[in-house]
């Protein structure tokens, strides 16, 4: 028996090494082809002790406790079966072999028993949860969809012989050498007299067949994962000590918060190096021979667990994108083509499949996106593009995969040399390149925000030299300076702030975006130059400690501009008000609105959390609010869930699946929480474009909200009240016998704003970003990917300028829209809307007129332009008209009475006719309609007063301007109307803006009025520097009727708008 046993045992033994071999070394060549991966070795003896922590302690496997903590009994079972497997070559030759020294020591035998019970254990556990959780019962739901099920099931089978084998031989041991006593055997020994015989013979044949057994175990199991070399479940155990050493972070945190350098050749690559590079440089991963050889040991290393899958926000979205089937299409595909499979010699990376529209939702997935039969290429393109970068494949996987690296690689292979990517991230390149931000807003329309406020915000380079007179530089990003909901939580930090001693100042109209976004989105050379911008302008004004409201902004300023040159301390908004709150310089009121009870959960913005472990500081914060009551979601902290935003998916269309942010918002909606906190703009949006989703489906209460932790905290200071409801939201009325002209005079920064938009509200206000002409189709409701998307049905009026709206034109939402009838007087318009077409609909019944008063003699002055043209944002951000009180023509020294509130203006004193005999269909453009002829309308009468108007109290700014004008100024007729200029020719202008405007022509003579008091003055808007006024323009004669009264210019009919890229170019 003995020599059979030791002839089977090194057979075995021998034909192992035979197949193991060749197979470690086909893994190496693999590996060793693939491209240099620079900076992996630094810091040795750090990574040796994260090796060590994460294998022996299991630190990230017990992210899943119970899961861990039976994994590791089996881990260390594994570990001490290779002692045990040792020791049987031993126990061939001797029966009773025993190692020296700790052989028969105590603490040693009690652990090898110890671990023996426990490993057997543990697996039984593992076993009874893979069947528990298999597709069959849970579909794609389960983490074990797509997985390889028969290596499962031959891993844990050896498992689970493994951690007998140990328990069996340590019987026979007992059985043989009883005299030790059962101390040495505290398990085993209590089997050993259940099963084994007593005599000596027969124990040491016994002893022969397990230690022969033990080793066959070993050997088969090696011969297998040799023949299977991408059997990552197997193979992991060997390789997992690699990948651990040599991950990214020398010093052991994870792949995230700043992105991998974009490299070449194992050479990183920046805008200097453009020119240098040969012509057949890559930029990204193109092939799988362009990934680094880190890259093809994380694919080596995957265990096919499943907690990437698990977690992503993309596949629990119904979308393709799962991590596990991705890192796995890429390991066959790389041993396939290493070996000369025909099967994937030709195949691409990246390519598109012929699916249909909802396969990405079902079990089929495995059937188009990842190395399907009948395609030539390893994943689809929806695979790469649904991924939002928010690190929770990273942060889950056990064996340390880098898994958003080697996705971003992809894309800008895909960007900047296929130029393959989605159509709606055009425009938000193009906003990035033309005006540093992703709406291609106007910078000088970056401190609108700080209108209003009661103290001023110091601007650098304008009111401040340097950054060295103050505490912090306040980095408001581009959310933070267009988005209105964003402006608010701007607002909320600034005032937090001042109300606490800390100075700070912004950079205005000198901040460009940080790159984020088109970074994520692969396009590395237009994110290089951003940063490159901000650097130079950090160091030009000494810039040093940053605090940031977006997260994302955040974790490109800390994690990501240190590769350009300078090193900054950015902290979160949220760390910096906690740390003021617990040092006393903030302090929230215990009692009164502020204190209101309400209950409250917070979402873990990813960039925050997980890409840079803030967790704490927000939760504090909310903790520490009078009256609220802290709620956690299911998925919190480093399990939070996406909500959809990240990746640059911001600006993509979400077509596959459940939209991301639905699905957070009906986790946090769950909760029965009153107030949903967030500490990102992009998540607010996004969780906010949910909730009203929900409140329109009825799925949510009407009361819930979405605020940012800094808005709580200023409310819970000031000892207000932070919700829709709050009284301050409710401006004061003004008493009906103010003048109309007040109220016509208020501009959208006077009405108070609710913290958040009720289903239904109107929000397209002249304070948005999304009214702005030139956002573009990257604006459209696109199911909740976009800041300005609609969740709930989309619009009817269209997405465009020229989107023929669903329905009859509603007076002014177009600048296509029917005009007035001709047979009425054109409606008194008050341009209060916040656009200049927001004009009264055709069918409106004007306001009853009043009798004209014989004293009135003429209409009240008109009030300057209230809007800056060269402000930024758009032609469509004008603000309401302040009209004058009147102020007649007065003739002598005769006394005067006062005059009666005057209404809102009335029309010019002619009515356009619309045209209603052209052919839409016939035209180029809808600009080639000619304006019809103008004709008189009705004498203009007083119009009776307006209803008084809600009014907040001004602010002070436009208090102050509020200035009498000077009684004895002729006031201008409500006739009186500008000349246009017909001499011009367009095509040589460079813009419109380019025009000279023409003068006004004088009011016709009036008749002598009856002696009238001076108006009350007119709040006064800021004037507008006018330009020169046309050539000729003074000569008009005063009786000459205004040309604009009888015709308008004519239409251009030899340009081809086709040929232009706006319809501005022209």
């Amino acid at each position: 028996m003995q020599m059979f046993a030791i002839v089977v045992s090194f057979a075995l033994t021998a034909a192992a090494v035979a197949m193991l071999v060749p197979a470690v070394r086909r893994m190496l060549g693999v590996i060793r082809a693939s491209q240099p991966a620079p900076g992996r070795s630094d810091n040795p003896a750090g990574r040796t002790a994260t090796m060590l922590k994460e294998t022996f302690l299991h630190t990230r496997m017990l992210q899943w406790h119970w899961v861990g903590i039976m994994h590791w009994f089996v881990y260390m079972g594994f570990l001490l079966l290779s002692t045990a497997v040792l020791a049987a070559y031993f126990q061939l030759f001797k029966p009773d072999f025993a190692y020296p020294v700790i052989g028969h020591w105590y603490p040693f035998e009690w652990l090898m028993e110890l671990i023996g019970a426990l490993s057997t254990v543990g697996i039984v556990f593992l076993i009874v949860y893979r069947q528990r959780h298999h597709p069959r019962n849970e579909g794609r739901r389960s983490r074990f969809f797509g997985s390889t099920f028969w290596q499962a099931y031959f891993v844990e089978a050896l498992a689970l012989l493994e951690g007998s084998a140990i328990l069996f031989v340590r019987a026979a041991e007992w059985r043989l050498d009883e005299e030790a006593g059962r101390a040495h055997y505290p398990f085993s020994s209590w089997l050993g007299d259940l099963l084994y015989p007593s005599s000596v013979d027969s124990l040491e044949n016994l002893i022969y067949v397990i230690a022969t057994l033990k080793i066959a175990l070993a050997m088969v199991w090696l011969m297998v994962i040799a023949r299977n070399i991408t059997m990552g479940i197997a193979w992991h155990r060997f390789t997992t000590w690699f990948n651990i050493w040599f991950k990214r972070e020398a010093d052991g945190s994870t792949a995230l918060g700043a992105m991998k350098p974009l490299t070449s050749d194992g050479k990183a690559i920046t805008l200097d190096d453009i020119d240098d590079l040969d012509e057949d440089s890559t930029l990204g991963v193109g092939s799988i021979d362009d990934f680094s050889w880190k890259g093809i040991l994380d694919f080596t290393t995957c265990t096919e667990c499943g907690r990437c899958q698990s977690q992503c926000p993309a596949w629990n979205t119904e979308k393709p994108l799962s991590p596990k089937l991705l890192i796995t299409s890429l390991r066959d595909h790389a041993y396939g083509k290493h070996d000369g499979e025909e099967a994937h010699a030709e195949r691409q990376l990246v390519g598109v499949g012929s699916k249909g529209e909802t396969a990405g939702a079902g079990t089929d997935v495995l059937d188009y996106f990842y190395n399907p039969a009948d395609g030539d290429f390893v994943i689809d393109e929806d695979v790469l593009w649904s991924c939002t970068s928010c690190g929770a494949c990273v942060q889950q996987c056990p064996v340390d995969i880098e898994h958003v690296d080697h996705i971003m690689d992809m894309r800008r292979y895909q960007l900047l040399v296929e130029s393959n990517f989605p159509a709606e991230l055009n425009q938000l390149f193009k906003g990035l390149e033309n005006k540093g931000n992703p709406w291609n807003m106007s910078a000088t329309a970056r401190m609108d925000w700080a209108k209003g406020l009661d103290f001023d915000v110091p601007v650098v380079g304008e009111d401040l030299e340097s950054l060295e007179s103050v505490d912090w530089l306040f980095w408001v990003g581009c959310a933070g300076a267009y988005e209105d909901r964003a402006k608010k939580t701007t607002r909320a930090v600034a005032e937090l702030l001042d109300l606490a001693g800390i100075s700070f100042g912004v950079l205005g109209n000198g901040e460009t975006c940080t790159g984020d976004p088109a970074r994520r989105a692969g396009n590395e050379f237009v994110f290089q130059g951003l940063a490159q911008q901000n650097v130079e302008t950090f160091k030009e004004y000494k810039v040093k400690k940053v605090v940031s409201t977006c997260a994302h902004c955040f974790n490109t300023l800390k994690n990501e501009y240190k590769d350009f040159g300078i090193e900054l301390e950015v902290v979160h908004h949220t760390q910096l008000l906690n740390r003021l709150v617990r040092e006393g310089r903030l302090t929230p009121v215990k009692d009164g609105a502020g204190a209101a009870k309400r209950s409250i959960t917070y979402h873990d913005p990813c960039y925050l959390g997980r890409h840079n472990q803030v967790y704490s500081p927000p939760r504090e914060l909310l903790q520490v609010l009078p009256g609220a009551e802290y709620v956690e979601m299911e998925r919190h902290s480093e399990k939070s869930f996406c909500c959809g935003a990240g990746g640059a998916r911001m600006w993509m269309e979400e077509n596959l699946g459940e939209r991301i942010n639905l699905n957070r918002t009906k986790e946090a909606v769950g909760t029965g929480a009153d107030q949903i906190a967030v500490g990102c703009p992009f998540c607010r949006v996004m969780l906010s474009d949910g909730l009203t989703a929900q409140q329109a489906n009825g799925e949510a209460r009407e009361g819930v909200e979405v605020l940012d932790v800094a808005q709580m905290l200023l409310a819970s200071v000031k000892g207000e009240q932070a919700t829709k409801a709050a009284p301050a939201s409710s401006p004061a009325a003004v008493p009906a016998a103010a003048p109309a002209a007040a109220a016509a005079g208020a501009t959208a920064s006077d009405v108070a704003t609710k913290d958040e938009p009720e289903a239904g509200d109107v929000t397209l206000t002249d304070d948005t970003v999304a009214e702005t002409a030139d956002v573009g189709p990257a604006a459209k409701a696109s199911g909740g990917s976009s800041l300005f998307d609609t969740p709930a049905d989309s619009a009817s009026g269209g997405s465009s300028l020229f989107d023929t709206p669903a329905d009859s034109a509603s007076g002014g939402s177009s600048l296509f829209d029917t005009p007035a009838d001709a047979s009425k007087p054109a409606p008194s318009t008050d341009l209060g809307g916040g656009s200049l077409f927001d004009l009264g609909a055709p069918g409106e019944e004007p306001a009853a007129p009043a009798p004209a008063p014989e004293k009135a003699a003429g209409r009240a002055a008109a009030a300057p332009p209230a809007t800056v043209l060269g402000g930024g944002g758009s032609l469509f951000d004008i603000a309401a008209p302040e009209p004058a009180a009147e102020s007649p023509a007065t003739s002598g020294g005769e006394p005067t009475e006062p005059v009666e509130p005057v209404g809102a203006p009335t029309s010019s004193g002619t009515a356009s006719t619309p045209a209603t005999d052209t052919d839409l269909s016939d035209l180029g453009s809808l600009f080639d309609v000619e304006a019809p002829a103008s004709e008189p309308a009705p004498a203009a009468i007083e119009s009776a007063p307006a209803e008084a108007v809600a009014d907040p109290e001004p602010e002070p700014e436009q208090a102050a301007a509020a200035e009498p004008e000077p009684v004895g100024s002729p006031a201008p007729t409500s006739g009186t109307t500008a000349e246009p200029a017909t001499d011009v020719d367009l095509s040589s202008l460079g813009s419109l803006f380019d025009v000279e405007a023409p003068a006004s022509a004088p009011p016709p003579a009036a008749s002598e009025p009856e002696p009238t008091a001076p108006a009350e003055p007119a709040p006064k808007a800021e004037p507008v520097e006018d330009e020169a006024p046309a050539s000729g323009a003074d000569d008009v004669p005063p009786t000459q009727k205004p040309a604009s009264d009888d015709a308008g210019p004519a239409p251009r009919t030899d340009v081809d708008i086709s040929g232009s890229s706006s319809l501005f170019d022209l």
